[in-house]
């Protein structure tokens, strides 16, 4: 121990023998900043009436009081303080007998060379309990406070293991649960007549449940099949549980008021993007063909190139916004059909060489060399490809890799779309899919907010799925799962739904 530190500040030492006191007290010096020493019981309690202490040592042989009755009188005294009980016996029994009424820990007097050692071991314990029942409370009072703030919440807060069963929720998760017409505690027995998709949605989340790894993330928007203004957003997020495999967290958040918002944006956007859609395509077409003719003036020629870009990208961001439009009125048609994946992942890799060169990233395509076939809607696809790599590459600081990797497995293909850019916290992978969702770290990008949404759509309405793996400062991972049998119409088309 450093000779410095000191163990106690206040020390009270109860000893009448005037002797025993010097000896007790020389060897309490340096683990102790004061001592004060009393003859008996009753000065004893006199003076932790008058000051405040952190220990009491005590004789068990006093004047007014003897054996475990000097013990019972102090701790009614001071019930909280510590106390070190100092004996002539070498009998066992008289310090079980102290230590059964209240004493903390007890020594045989013994004055020879070993007694400070001994002593400072016995006060070093004593300290170290201490500050370990200290830092017990204090854990147990955050604990307290963290349930409560939770309780609160407005939003539905669950643990469960992976068949469901929750083990514990909020208040604001049982009524969502009571919502759906859920009595029981099991997040699975949600009646799929209840919601719209019901059969579609618990399936998957049965499968979440058990099936997400460690770390992994996955979002529903559970929607009253009889009220869709109830909708919540649910997150599923699995974490290592010591007990047991795994159980996964799950947060159930009211998003009516923002459906309301969105329709009243969708309703001004669906108005704006008509309008701007003829004159910006007529923009376009007249640049095109200036482009094509051989330039006169090099400077006029650079300026007709940035202004049939910039009404690209325009019209790009009306589609985007078209194609939510579609989605909502269950216009957006799909058409799957076997095709190899390969080419088309390939296709659109290398339509982003150029951008990836021009910020420094290096974009890889792991896609091996033999056929994979997969039961998909070509154009679809892209759409889900291309954002992900753009915003792979958007997000990826200079010098780092984006990867694309393309693998047939579990009845199905998955292609993954992998940066080692800053990261996302979980609260921000919760909020990436969701319409005109932009998260506050990308304000300064450019971006509808609905290109992810755009992207969930189009895998679900394939029957697929998307996991998101992400930490800070360890990059995100995208993996787009989508299954050889999608749920096709006896026309074979998939529609492209607002749903989640």
């Amino acid at each position: 121990m450093d000779p410095h530190t000191k163990l106690f500040e206040e020390v009270l030492l109860v000893e009448d023998e005037p002797a025993h006191a010097l000896l007790i007290e020389r060897a309490l010096r340096g683990l102790c900043s004061q001592v004060c020493v009393c003859g008996s019981v009753g000065a004893a309690r006199a003076k932790l009436a008058e000051r405040s202490f952190e220990l009491i040592v005590s004789d068990l042989n006093l004047p007014d009081l003897r054996s475990d009755a000097v013990v019972t009188a102090l701790k009614e005294s001071a019930p909280q303080l510590p106390l070190l009980v100092l004996t002539s016996s070498a009998t066992l029994s008289d310090g079980i007998a102290a230590m059964r009424a209240g004493a903390s820990d007890f020594l045989v007097k013994n004055f020879d060379s070993s007694f400070k050692d001994v002593l400072q071991l016995a006060l070093s314990r004593l300290a170290s309990a201490l500050a370990v029942e200290r830092e017990k409370r204090q854990l147990e009072r955050d604990r307290d406070l963290l349930r409560e703030a939770i309780e609160n919440s407005n939003d539905g807060l669950a643990v469960a293991d992976v068949d469901g069963v929750i083990r514990y929720c909020n208040s604001g998760f049982s009524a969502f649960l009571q919502g759906l017409g859920v009595s029981s505690q099991n997040i699975l027995d949600i009646p799929p007549t209840a919601i719209l998709r019901g059969y579609e949605v618990v399936s998957k989340l049965r499968e979440r449940l058990r099936n997400l790894e460690p770390g992994g993330v996955w979002t529903v928007e559970v929607v009253n099949a009889h009220d869709e203004e109830g909708a919540f957003d649910v997150t599923v997020s699995a974490v290592k549980d010591p007990g047991s495999d795994h159980v996964v967290l799950l947060w159930a958040r009211d998003i009516r008021e923002r459906r309301r918002r969105e329709k009243f944006q969708r309703e001004i956007l669906s108005t704006t993007t008509h309008d701007l859609k003829g004159p910006l395509g007529a923009i376009a077409v007249s640049c095109d063909v200036l482009l094509h003719k051989p330039p006169v003036d090099e400077r006029a020629h650079a300026l007709v190139e940035r202004i049939s870009s910039s009404a690209s990208s325009a019209i790009h961001l009306i589609e985007e916004f078209l194609s939510l439009r579609r989605m909502e009125e269950g216009a957006f048609v799909l058409h799957p059909s076997d095709v190899d994946v390969r080419p088309l992942v390939h296709k659109v890799v290398e339509g982003f060489r150029l951008s990836a060169k021009t910020r420094g990233v290096e974009l890889q395509s792991l896609c091996g060399d033999e056929e994979i076939s997969a039961c998909i809607d070509p154009l679809g696809f892209e759409r889900v490809l291309s954002n992900l790599i753009s915003n792979a590459i958007k997000f990826s600081p200079k010098g780092q890799q984006v990867q694309v990797r393309l693998l047939r497995e579990g009845g199905g293909v998955t292609v993954a779309v992998q940066d080692h850019g800053s990261g996302m916290e979980p609260s921000d992978v919760q909020r990436l899919f969701n319409r005109y969702g932009r998260l506050s770290s990308h304000a300064q990008v450019a971006g509808t907010g609905l290109g992810l949404f755009i992207v969930k759509c189009i895998v679900s309405a394939h029957g697929g799925s998307i996991d998101v793996t992400s930490a800070p400062g360890k990059g995100t991972t995208f993996e787009v799962f989508l299954p050889d049998k999608p749920p096709m119409n006896e026309r074979g088309e998939v529609l492209c739904l607002d749903f989640a």
